[in-house]
């Protein structure tokens, strides 16, 4: 079975399932703000991330197109990331949801203080 035909029960699966990986969207906005970005100054600016799920997130960002990565044949190599035109046209969605968050945080946190 193709991975296509995994998600036929909800096209917006993929992208849905970027909201479970904590990662995955901060390092998307890190490298809308600062792009083109290097991988370590990415790690160097996203607090307690490992190089490891970094890694994989990137991975993943770039395996559906939301990020373009760029080997350049320097000495040492280096690699550059990206957001792609695909990638930026979801930067406003994921900016409304920042947004709305930053809006709502006080009463979010109230709600949950006050639930315990």
């Amino acid at each position: 079975m193709s991975k296509k035909l995994d998600y036929e029960y909800c096209k917006a699966a993929p992208v849905l399932e970027w909201f479970s990986n904590k990662w995955m969207l901060v390092v998307l906005m890190k490298i809308a703000e600062n792009e083109p970005v290097r991988f370590n100054e990415l790690y160097r600016n996203i607090p307690s991330v490992s190089e490891k799920v970094l890694s994989q997130v990137l991975r993943q960002l770039t395996a559906d197109g939301i990020v373009r990565r760029e080997l350049f044949p320097d000495v040492p190599p280096r690699t550059e990331y990206s957001v792609t035109a695909l990638g930026k046209t979801l930067l406003p969605h994921v900016e409304a949801i920042i947004k709305w968050g930053q809006e709502n945080f006080d009463q979010i946190i109230s709600n949950r203080e006050n639930s315990q």
